[in-house]
This record gives C-alpha cells, structure tokens and sequence, in this order.
C-alpha cells in the first residue's frame, strides 16, 4: 500500500517555474510556482512553492505546508 502523504512531509528543490501567464481554466490566480520536490523516502511531486520570491536555491530544502485542493504546496523547511 502507497504511503499517503501529509502535511510536514520534507524533501529537496529539483527545480520549480514561475507561471506569468495562467492558462483559462487558473485566470484568477496572478503569479504563482510549480515545482518539482524529490521527498525524502525517494518519490518524486509535482505541486506549488509558495513563496517563490525570492527565488529559493535548487536543491533546497522544503516541506509540505497544505494542500490546494488536491495540489500540494510547498514552502522552504
């Protein structure tokens, strides 16, 4: 059985993009990040960084802060 993944969860940056423009279905939403973490454990996500300002290094530090409805959004640890 997968292991589910919660709120607290830590891993590294592998690198993250900045969307300037979001496409239709995310038009009220300004700026924001998507990332890539490697989590400690050895799985690899997809989800937000917040904040991305500035820029955090790659390789980095972070952890899983909330979910965005079923997208997880990532912060510096």
């Amino acid at each position: 059985m997968p292991e589910t993944l919660a709120p607290g969860a830590r891993g590294r940056l592998v690198s993250f993009t900045v969307i300037r423009k979001a496409p239709a279905a995310f038009v009220g939403e300004p700026l924001y990040a998507v990332a890539i973490v490697d989590l400690d454990g050895g799985r690899r996500m997809v989800g937000r960084l917040e904040p991305f300002e500035p820029a955090p290094a790659l390789g980095s530090a972070v952890r899983l802060v909330r979910f965005l409805t079923a997208t997880p959004v990532f912060a510096p640890a």
